[in-house]
This record gives C-alpha cells, structure tokens and sequence, in this order.
C-alpha cells in the first residue's frame, strides 16, 4: 500500500483531510515497519509556513518557534513521520544546517530533518546521520541527484555502522515542475529503477505527479565503486557526480525569500 505524505504547513488542512480518511473507513494508521495505509505523515517547507501568515510580521526566532508548533501539532494528527526543513539559502553553510537539523530532531522521536539536495546539504546530511537522525532531501530535480542520496546513505550505513533506522530517510522529487517547464518530469520510475538496482531502505515522498515516460540515467562503474563518505564528497564537489539543477537553485531561493518574507526588519 502507498504510504501518503501530506504536503501542507497548516494542522487544519491536516485535520480536514484526516476527517476525510476516517469517513471512508480508511482512518487506521500503520504500527511502524507494518505496513501502510492511505494516511501516514507529512512533509511541510518555508512556503507553506510561509501561507499561514500572510502579512505577517516575526522575528526569526518567532518564526523557528512557529514552525515548531506547527510540526508538533501536526505530529498529533498523523502517526508517521512528519518533515520539518532547515532554514537555506544559496549562502548557507554545513554548519548552521546541522545545529538547526539537531535543534528539529530534538522536537520529537518522528521528525525527518529536511536539508536540501546541495553540496552543503550533504555534508550537513554526513553529520545528522552519523548521530542517527532521519533525514529529508528535498528539492530534487534529476537521477543523478537521486543516485547520490541513495550512495551517500549506503556509504554512511557503513562507515558509521548506523542501525536499521526507525523509517528509512526520504527523498522528495518535485516531478511537477520539470514538467512546468517542458521537460520529461515523471523521474519517480527512475529512483524505483535507482532502488531496485543499486540500493534498498530508502522512501521517495514524490511531490507534483504529471505523468510523462523519461530516459534512464546510468551510473558510473566508477560512482559505483565509492565506498567512502571522503570518496563521495570528491566526487560531488569535483562534478564527477554533478549534483547541480536550476531548479534546486532556484527553490532554495524561493523557500528562503519565502521564509524572509515573515522577517520584521
């Protein structure tokens, strides 16, 4: 059964939807690793904090603290995982990802740290999940991008010697807006190729489903053969794995002009 995620930064949509679910008797929830039903968790973001207050004025701690009771009051709605995303954009660093990243995951047992799909988002990636926190990677546009979330997990599994993780860490492809503009945006059959072929214990939360056939894209013998998280970050820093999408860019600047639209001067 497809485990659905909802896609919202307000609990009341998450109150209507789970009132919808429990009417047509499909309101049971999974027990974790039991498999899924129709209602499982979220996934929330900058933009759709950002839609709740509209015209609002806050600081920045006002806002870290409102996106906090938002998770949390949607955590009391669905029993699965809920994603909350570190504040980012095209300027910030490792470092300030990961203290946000440990400051999320201390909210609760089920938060999933969402951190973009960028060179600074893996290396914050390398140090949440070798303290054990579940991650998110978001803004994902392309295969190679999918294939190296899915390396970078292999590789830290076992360089760290990680235990079988609660849920495993997501992936959330935005296939709708390669299709906004005029490309081939249906990647989710090819992370299912990735999974099926090269890796195992990783979910996809995909996001803006339109349904088109895509090319599939292979790996290197030589991508397939990093076995290091130094390995990995050689390769994604020198482009032998090319990380790189106009539209990662340009939804790590939306969600941070987003989430500065909130800010009190």
């Amino acid at each position: 059964m497809i485990k659905f995620l909802l896609d919202s930064g307000d609990p009341d949509e998450y109150r209507e939807i789970a009132a919808l679910v429990k009417e047509r008797g499909k309101a049971r929830l999974p027990t974790p690793g039991t498999g899924g039903q129709e209602l499982w968790g979220a996934t929330t973001n900058p933009t759709l904090i950002a839609k709740k207050l509209t015209g609002q004025k806050i600081t920045r701690d006002e806002a870290f603290a409102l996106q906090k009771k938002i998770v949390l009051e949607i955590l009391d709605i669905v029993e699965g995982a809920v994603s909350a995303e570190v504040y980012a954009d095209t300027n910030t660093q490792a470092d300030e990802m990961i203290s946000q990243g440990k400051e999320i995951a201390a909210w609760h047992d089920r938060i999933v740290v969402k951190l973009p799909t960028t060179i600074e988002g893996f290396k914050a990636r390398t140090e949440l999940r070798r303290n054990g926190f579940l991650t998110n990677n978001t803004l994902v546009f392309s295969q190679q991008q999918i294939f190296a979330i899915c390396l970078h997990e292999q590789i830290v599994r076992k360089e760290f010697s990680l235990e079988e993780p609660l849920w495993p860490p997501f992936i959330s492809p935005f296939v709708g807006r390669l299709d906004d503009i005029g490309l081939q945006g249906m990647l989710v059959t090819a992370p299912a190729k990735v999974y099926r072929d090269y890796f195992q214990g990783i979910q996809a939360s995909t996001k803006e489903i339109r349904l088109q056939p895509i090319p599939y894209w292979e790996p290197s013998e030589e991508l397939l053969k990093i076995e290091t998280v130094d390995g990995f970050m050689e390769a994604i820093t020198s482009g032998k794995l090319d990380l790189h999408h106009d539209l990662t860019d340009k939804g790590i600047i939306r969600f941070s002009d987003d989430w500065n639209s909130l800010m009190s001067s």
